[in-house]
């Protein structure tokens, strides 16, 4: 049965297609598609049931998800697919200035939202601000046009060119290869292996990866790899800035729509990589889903 569902967000009323689908013999899934903030003539929506027949997302098998964050993550990549020119219509126009702030400030960079979105959209450089801080919001963006055009599969090639990227032109001592030198991250007791090390366990996960994208919820296949990466930590500077372009390219690639990990949750989101680096993806896979729900349904929520 297919019917029209009215929902606010804020002082805004829109519009979804909405079909349930018996997914078992006790269960019922309802799919949505976003109408917008007005109905559609009926021939249109003749046409969007039959899209929905097509766009109806197979029934992942999720280890880790909580079974309602689970179901909510469906209807969103359900409502998302009708964009035909997805994700670019389907998400804010000022998306990639919130993330490349967020994104940066969480490892430091000085930049104000409103500084990140002169340098981005006006490229206006604001007066003392340093030069490398405006160079990585540039950077920030450059990245996430490279990531997003990579229609291939995870590889060492590609991961190792969106960390040049993310440094270019920066003081980082190397761009675009594994690092040479041991590191450590900053308040964790988490010691990445040794660059020896490095190149292997980067193949591995790559070829981990390949195994995993056939059998994971999208959600939790972004969990587990962003989690492994800053496990290996291959870089000397930009992990986890290209930690969370890749964590984005994974979600846009399975049709969901993109994620800001906003600095106001960094702390959350330090406890859940804490918990994938003692072997429990469960809460990353859950902070993501929560972030991804929250970003698309409460459209109030806004960062500083």
């Amino acid at each position: 049965m297919a019917f029209i569902e009215k929902q606010k967000h804020g002082a805004h009323t829109y519009y979804y297609l909405v079909k349930s689908f018996r997914v078992s013999p006790t269960k019922v899934k309802k799919v949505r598609i976003f109408l917008g903030p007005i109905v559609p003539p009926r021939e249109k929506l003749q046409e969007l049931l039959v899209e929905i027949e097509k766009k109806a997302p197979k029934p992942y098998s999720a280890e880790h998800l909580e079974v309602d964050l689970a179901e909510q993550l469906e209807d969103l990549r359900a409502s998302a697919v009708i964009f035909k020119s997805f994700p670019e219509d389907a998400i804010p126009k000022d998306f990639v200035i919130r993330f490349t702030y967020n994104s940066n400030a969480i490892e430091g960079n000085p930049l104000t939202l409103r500084e990140t979105a002169l340098v981005l959209a006006d490229k206006i450089a604001p007066q003392g601000t340093g030069t490398d801080s405006v160079i990585e919001a540039i950077n920030g963006k450059d990245a996430w046009d490279f990531a997003q055009a990579n229609r291939g599969q995870l590889s060492e090639a590609f991961v190792k060119k969106l960390q040049y990227h993310v440094t270019k032109n920066t003081a980082c001592r190397i761009q675009g290869e594994y690092r040479d030198s041991q590191v450590g991250i900053t308040g964790s007791e988490w010691r990445p292996p040794s660059p020896l090390h490095v190149p292997k366990q980067m193949k591995g996960m790559c070829a981990e990866y390949s195994k995993k994208r056939k059998k994971l919820h999208p959600i939790e296949l972004a969990a587990w790899l962003h989690n492994r990466f800053v496990q290996i930590h291959p870089f000397t500077d930009g992990n986890g800035r290209t930690a969370r372009l890749i964590l984005n390219w994974i979600l846009i690639k399975n049709r969901f729509p993109p994620v800001i990990i906003y600095v106001k949750n960094k702390q959350e989101y330090y406890s859940a990589i804490e918990a994938g680096d003692a072997g429990d993806n469960k809460p990353f896979a859950n902070f993501l889903g929560r972030q991804l729900v929250g970003q698309y349904t409460l459209r109030s929520e806004t960062e500083r």
